[in-house]
């Protein structure tokens, strides 16, 4: 019979095990969202952000009048579960409250307002910490802009420009959580850490974007799903909105985006676009062993508000960290909603199309394998990829002609 020592001993060393296999889970869960705080320093450093920005700077106005009228007639109806927190107000209800500190350890304390936060915006030290205001209640608003493809953007089978009109609009909400599919006894040893619903504070890189072709008719969606990003043509992947808009779903807890579908869902989510992640998202290969799914539930239609900043405001463009830092990685606040990806797909023509793939569609798992897995150049599958957008969305544009979809 075990004495009582040896008992004590026993659960104690249980209590080690149960400890460090929550702690290694707790490590391995930050992959499964894979924010950018997963690198040493803040991610608005990562090497080549400071090249694209030369390259492409972001615009100083705010939308004209005409392009306002364009984002309000095709703005997403956005679709959340019951008892979801919705989105906020990214000045009003969050940046409102809370502490910002900036990197040489100043500690601004009062009332955060646009303008003090927008003089600290290439801080790359800076801080901000949010603190709930529990009787406010919020209002739901959406940072609306509308960016142009560069006229270098081409069909490469026809030579023929493409002025495609990029409608972004972002969402924000107070916290970030872990995916809702994550399976036991994961999601219960992580409940030991409290991030369950708040690993993260802040998560603004929940965007929707409607592609305008010139004539203004919707030829497609994308949106930023974790780490990557996922386009959808309308009349293939997508049916085509009757009142010009679309719907979308926010999954529970990760609030990632996925086009409307009635009824509970879940849908495939990876860490990464890494190969073993994407096989799987293309229905070719099993789930990769750190992942999970989202799950959304759509039961009611939400109304939110649109605002217009310039594209070099602090909400896109700020270095340091929107958000508190944690202990473990993964949890600290993100930068601006501007650093989505990484800089090598950072240009929107590169983001648009590296996220074009159809599901069991082997020739678009064929191109990955030939030019991201070998290769190692993602540029040069989202080029492939574009030749096979623009020619569907040409066949589809063209139905009583006659065409098969590539």
């Amino acid at each position: 019979m075990p004495t009582p020592n040896l008992l004590r001993r026993t659960a104690a060393r249980h209590r080690r095990h149960y400890f460090v296999l929550a702690l290694l889970i707790a490590l391995v869960a930050m992959l499964l969202i894979g924010t950018s705080a997963t690198v040493a320093k803040n991610f608005s450093q990562f090497p080549g952000f400071a090249e694209y920005y030369a390259s492409y700077p972001p615009r100083t106005t705010r939308p004209t009048d005409s392009e306002q009228a364009l984002l309000f007639k095709f703005r997403p109806r956005v679709f959340v579960a019951e008892q979801q927190p919705g989105p906020i107000a990214f000045y009003d209800d969050y940046i409102n409250y809370g502490t910002l500190v900036t990197g040489d350890g100043r500690k601004i304390s009062d009332a955060v307002t646009p303008d003090i936060l927008n003089a600290h915006k290439y801080d790359s030290g800076a801080v901000f910490t949010h603190e709930p205001n529990t009787t406010a209640p919020g209002r739901a608003v959406a940072f609306a802009r509308l960016d142009r493809l560069p006229q270098s953007t081409r069909d490469p089978d026809r030579e023929q420009s493409h002025a495609l009109m990029v409608l972004t609009y972002h969402f924000v909400f107070r916290e970030s959580g872990l995916p809702a599919g994550l399976e036991q006894p994961a999601s219960a040893l992580l409940k030991l850490t409290g991030g369950l619903n708040d690993w993260h504070q802040l998560d603004h890189y929940t965007a929707a974007s409607v592609l305008l072709s010139s004539d203004e008719t919707p030829i497609a969606l994308m949106l930023q799903q974790h780490n990557y990003t996922r386009t959808y043509v309308f009349g293939e992947a997508l049916s085509r909105p009757t009142d010009d808009r679309t719907g979308i779903d926010v999954a529970i807890r990760s609030n990632e985006l996925y086009p409307h579908q009635p009824g509970r869902t879940q849908h495939r989510a990876i860490r990464f676009s890494d190969p073993d992640g994407m096989r799987y998202l293309m229905g070719f290969a099993k789930p990769p062993w750190i992942s999970a799914p989202d799950v959304t539930d759509p039961e009611h239609e939400i109304d939110y508000e649109l605002a217009f900043v310039p594209a070099d405001d602090a909400f896109y463009v700020f270095h340091g960290y929107l958000g508190a830092r944690r202990l473990l990685p993964g949890r600290d606040g993100p930068p601006g909603a501007d650093y989505n990806t990484l800089p090598e797909v950072k240009p929107l023509r590169y983001q648009l199309f590296v996220g074009y793939w159809r599901k069991e569609n082997r020739a678009d798992l064929q191109r990955f394998e030939r030019l991201v897995v070998e290769r190692g150049d993602r540029r040069a599958f989202a080029n492939a990829q574009a030749r096979v957008f623009f020619a569907n969305v040409q066949c589809l544009n063209n139905i009583p002609n006659g065409c098969e979809l590539r």
